[in-house]
């Protein structure tokens, strides 16, 4: 039984072996060969141009989730009236600088000019 097993095993070895020798692409293109990393070409200019607004944008999704994720257990958390007024106040400081940033146009992508 075992020699059976092992004999089928060496066979399909074999066989991918074989299939891969004759249907494998001798000749890369450059992009199929090149690593690829987080959308940047590793193949161009070590100092590529980085969008501030980007960061910017990326930087606050990350604080306002956070406090987003903070505010998830507050409903098992309130049992009295001071906590109610502490989940107030923390919504509004989250709605004031939302506010902020879209006064000072920090949430705008593009800039429209006239």
């Amino acid at each position: 039984m075992f020699n059976i097993l092992l004999v089928s095993l060496f066979m399909v070895l074999l066989v991918y072996m074989l299939f891969c020798m004759f249907f494998y692409k001798s000749m890369l293109d450059m992009e199929s060969a090149s690593m690829y990393e987080c959308g940047f070409d590793p193949n161009s200019f070590t100092r590529m141009a980085f969008s501030y607004r980007f960061f910017l944008i990326s930087i606050l999704f990350i604080i306002f989730d956070v406090e987003i994720s903070l505010m998830l257990p507050v409903p098992f958390l309130m049992e009295s009236e001071v906590g109610l007024w502490v989940f107030l106040g923390f919504v509004m400081i989250l709605i004031v600088g939302l506010l902020y940033e879209y006064i000072c146009g920090s949430l705008d992508w593009l800039e429209f000019r006239n």
